[in-house]
């Protein structure tokens, strides 16, 4: 197990406060960044769904481009819905037939594998465990370097979200925050499973928690984004929305972003919760199911989501009024990575995402140009990750997917 800057990279994992150092195409690679420095994860790590506790999918790790195909494995009959987790050279994946894999980075060779459950969510690594949730309800603390099952908590429903990593603070030890559909919210210690706290709201949850500004953010099935106090549990507010929803809260300059199955986009002030503003469904617009990412856009910040119509778009964070919108192929269930990518001495930031009919782009974040894509043959509902220079997709078809420059 390559073990390289294992305490500082754990630190900063759970601390979430890695800084993106992103440059629009012309700038110079070593400029400062125009006017926003976001949360993301850091460039060598993908160690949660979103890649932070605030959800905004963004990453620090820069890919050169043009992408190529390094290696590709065919992991499972079933497939993937579940987004890949990366930490220290290790790629953490589970299916929907309940088998779990550890895969080399580098080359893609099966580290370990588990067979002991019904079906995975995505996952979340830090420290020595990799945790995560299955169709059962039950949530599995593995060792990261031998795949031995080091504790398992057990829920009353599905886990259909990813867990959500946070720092030891206080009094707390490092913890999980893990969503179920029996209603819940639990807040587990990362070490052995122990239930610090838990929380239930009217219907099931389906998201990963978001938290920023010491709560903790839900999007719920009952129609009303959920407001919990991430040390203690105890709820703080709760705000209507236009239905359901399963998406996770993407969080950043005090508000939370995040789309609804009526078709509305949202802006939610923090301190409130109040809306800041929401965005109406376009002509033709289907439910989002896409989660959000949150990007620079060329010196305008912007929320760049998909949607079941087959459309990827850009709302403005200041008032949600959509900068661009790109027609794709297929429905975009998948979720949007943001990422600075490198071309012949020039940086830019773009927006990478997987389609239903197998097609995966790359958009610049401020036009919506498209400037790479793939046809993997098969559909993706499972988000994209990167670290160390690479890119990592899983398909429907059983199939994970490493990108990285041509040799």
């Amino acid at each position: 197990m390559n073990a390289r800057g294992t305490s500082a990279t754990n630190a900063a994992l759970l601390a979430g406060l890695v800084l993106a150092a992103v440059v629009p195409l012309g700038r110079a690679a070593g400029a400062e960044p125009a006017a926003m420095a976001g949360e993301a994860a850091p460039a060598n790590a993908w160690p949660m769904f979103r890649g932070t506790a605030a959800g905004t999918g963004r990453s620090a790790s820069v890919l050169r481009l043009p992408l190529e195909v390094i290696w590709k494995r065919e992991l499972s009959k079933v497939g993937f819905d579940a987004t890949p987790v990366i930490l220290e050279g290790t790629v953490y994946l589970g299916d929907l037939d309940g088998r779990f894999f550890a895969v080399r980075l580098d080359d893609g060779t099966v580290r370990w594998e588990d067979r002991s459950a019904a079906g995975y969510s995505a996952a979340a690594a830090a420290g020595t465990l990799v945790v995560v949730g299955d169709l059962e309800g039950i949530v599995r603390g593995f060792d990261r370097a031998t795949g031995r099952e080091r504790w398992q908590h057990a829920t009353e429903g599905e886990i259909s979200g990813g867990p959500t990593l946070l720092p030891a603070g206080g009094r707390l030890p490092e913890r999980v925050l893990v969503g179920s559909q029996d209603t819940t919210l639990r807040c587990l210690a990362l070490a052995d499973g122990r239930l610090l706290w838990q929380q239930s709201i009217p219907d099931q949850i389906r998201c990963s928690p978001t938290v920023a500004g010491g709560r903790v953010f839900l999007a719920g099935c009952d129609g009303r984004l959920h407001v919990i106090d991430a040390a203690n549990g105890e709820k703080i507010g709760e705000l209507p929305i236009d239905g359901p929803t399963g998406t996770t809260p993407a969080a950043h300059g005090g508000r939370v972003f995040f789309g609804s199955e009526g078709g509305t986009f949202w802006g939610i002030e923090i301190a409130g919760p109040n809306v800041a503003w929401k965005s109406a469904p376009a002509a033709g617009a289907q439910a989002y199911r896409s989660t959000a990412a949150i990007a620079e856009g060329g010196g305008r910040p912007v929320a760049i989501v998909g949607s079941r119509g087959r459309m990827l778009t850009a709302f403005t964070l200041a008032d949600g009024k959509p900068v661009w919108r790109q027609r794709m192929r297929g429905r975009v269930d998948a979720s949007p990575l943001v990422v600075t990518a490198e071309s012949d001495g020039a940086r830019r930031e773009l927006a990478i995402v997987g389609d239903a009919a197998g097609r995966v782009v790359a958009v610049a974040t401020d036009s919506g140009e498209f400037v790479w894509e793939f046809d993997a043959g098969a559909g993706f509902s499972a988000s994209p990750a990167a670290a160390e220079g690479r890119l990592l997709l899983a398909g429907e078809d059983g199939t994970l997917w490493c990108f990285g420059p041509t040799p």
